[in-house]
């Protein structure tokens, strides 16, 4: 009984093997931690200089990537190539900036670096934006507060309600429809948790800038000014150059509008110096379209002409129309090219799926046919013992008849002959008699012999 268990659990063990088998082996991710402290400090500064100092921004991504190159640390890889794309952006150059934003997603995806996926879906947003494609710069949008939720990054859930703000404004300046859009609530829903904690006091700026902005265009010149200088005092401090263009840009508008137009056109030109001095050329031309708009608003037609000869200039030079075009069918590529993966993963998991169902089964099969060999034989062997048990119990019966047989009806011709025996012992002659009744005796036992045999037979049967 105990070989048959150990046969049973021989064959469960060896049906479950064969699936298993048949699986690849998931391969275990090699964690790099080496740099770890450093591609965090370098991931620091290249945050800090997006909005001061763009030029530091190759620098930063330079080194990244070097550390990925010579550890191996795919968070390094895939910073080193944001920063990259990030540094393009602001140096108007779309195109390459789109490219490498859309190699640099891949990677992120690749190499499962979700902290990344914000900024990076932030980036591809405000490209899409500068182009006018709303449309694509929405849905980028979304993805970023997505992933930005999705991974609890309290800095990364505020800026992406404020870029989700900026889009809905600017598209509805598109538009040229009414100003009292929802982006003014999320504007100050976004402030709201911003300032419930001062570690995250440099991102007020852009919400201030962005808020003066709201109320410029509604023509409530005051409420801009306000919020206006307390981006540029944020700003300052935190040395936000970039963001210092905006809040100095709605300022000098706004106090241009309120009459004040040498204050207005100071505040202008410096966000021109400053923009120039970050070289920053699509910026610049934004300035230009905003004192454009002063000079034309005083009837200063002449100078106004001249700006927009200078904005026209830099329009035509960043080929915004035709980058417009290809950053689309850039990203368009990149989803079409995700999705064509995941479809052939689908395909490849599906297949990988039906060959491991078919083998379970086949598995399943051979088990149960062993089973059933397996209950066979044990039928057999029980059989076979009862069968042998049963002619034990009549070969013992057959032997206690035999030990009858010798004690009581052989003993009584054998006795018969041994005293015959005895007679003729005495006798001179051999009487007739005598021989004949020595001859019946034999003729008896020879019976009661074969009878005795006759009955081992039958019943040994």
């Amino acid at each position: 009984m105990k070989g048959f268990l150990s046969q049973v659990l021989l064959g469960i063990l060896l049906c479950t093997l064969i699936p298993s088998c048949k699986k690849k082996a998931v391969p275990i991710t090699n964690v790099n931690l080496s740099h770890h402290h450093e591609v965090e400090m370098f991931i620091g500064y290249g945050t800090m200089y997006q909005g001061s100092n763009i030029d530091s921004l190759l620098p930063v991504a330079r080194h990244l990537l070097k550390i990925a190159n010579l550890s191996g640390n795919k968070e390094a890889l895939v910073y080193g190539e944001f920063f990259n794309a990030e540094y393009f952006w602001l140096s108007s150059k779309h195109e390459k900036s789109m490219e490498v934003a859309v190699h640099c997603l891949a990677d992120a995806e690749k190499w499962n670096v979700k902290k990344a996926y914000p900024v990076i879906y932030g980036l591809i947003a405000n490209l899409h934006k500068e182009n006018a494609n709303y449309k694509l710069a929405f849905e980028e949008a979304e993805k970023e507060l997505y992933w930005s939720e999705a991974i609890k990054d309290t800095t990364n859930i505020i800026t992406s309600l404020g870029l989700k703000a900026m889009l809905v404004h600017t598209y509805q300046l598109l538009k040229q429809g009414p100003l009292n859009d929802s982006s003014l609530n999320l504007e100050f829903e976004a402030l709201k948790i911003a300032e419930s904690n001062k570690k995250y006091g440099s991102l007020y700026t852009r919400f201030y800038d962005n808020i003066a902005q709201y109320y410029l265009d509604n023509k409530d010149y005051d409420k801009a000014i306000y919020y206006g200088e307390k981006g540029v005092d944020n700003a300052l401090n935190y040395n936000q150059q970039r963001s210092l263009t905006y809040s100095y840009s709605w300022l000098g508008k706004a106090y241009y509008h309120k009459n004040d137009t040498l204050k207005g056109l100071d505040y202008l030109y410096k966000a021109l110096t400053i923009t120039r001095a970050l070289k920053e050329p699509y910026r610049e031309m934004e300035i230009y379209k905003v004192l454009f708009d002063c000079y034309y608003f005083s009837k200063k037609y002449e100078r106004a002409l001249a700006i927009n000869r200078r904005h026209q200039k830099m329009y035509d030079s960043l080929q915004v129309q035709i980058n417009e075009k290809q950053i689309s069918e850039l990203q368009i590529k990149y989803e079409s090219a995700k999705k064509d993966k995941e479809l052939a993963l689908l395909d490849q998991s599906a297949k990988v799926k039906n060959r491991q169902i078919v083998v379970i089964l086949i598995g399943s099969l051979l088990l149960a046919v062993f089973l059933v060999i397996l209950c066979l034989q044990y039928y057999i062997i029980r059989r076979s013992n009862r069968l042998m048990i049963k002619s034990n119990t009549k070969k013992d019966l057959a032997l206690e008849n035999i030990a009858f047989i010798q004690s009581h009806e052989l003993r009584k011709p054998l006795a018969s002959i041994m005293g015959l025996i005895n007679v003729i012992k005495t006798m001179d002659e051999i009487d007739e008699e005598c021989l004949l009744k020595l001859d019946q005796a034999c003729l008896e036992l020879d019976e009661k012999i074969h009878s005795v045999i006759s009955h081992v037979e039958t019943k040994g049967s």
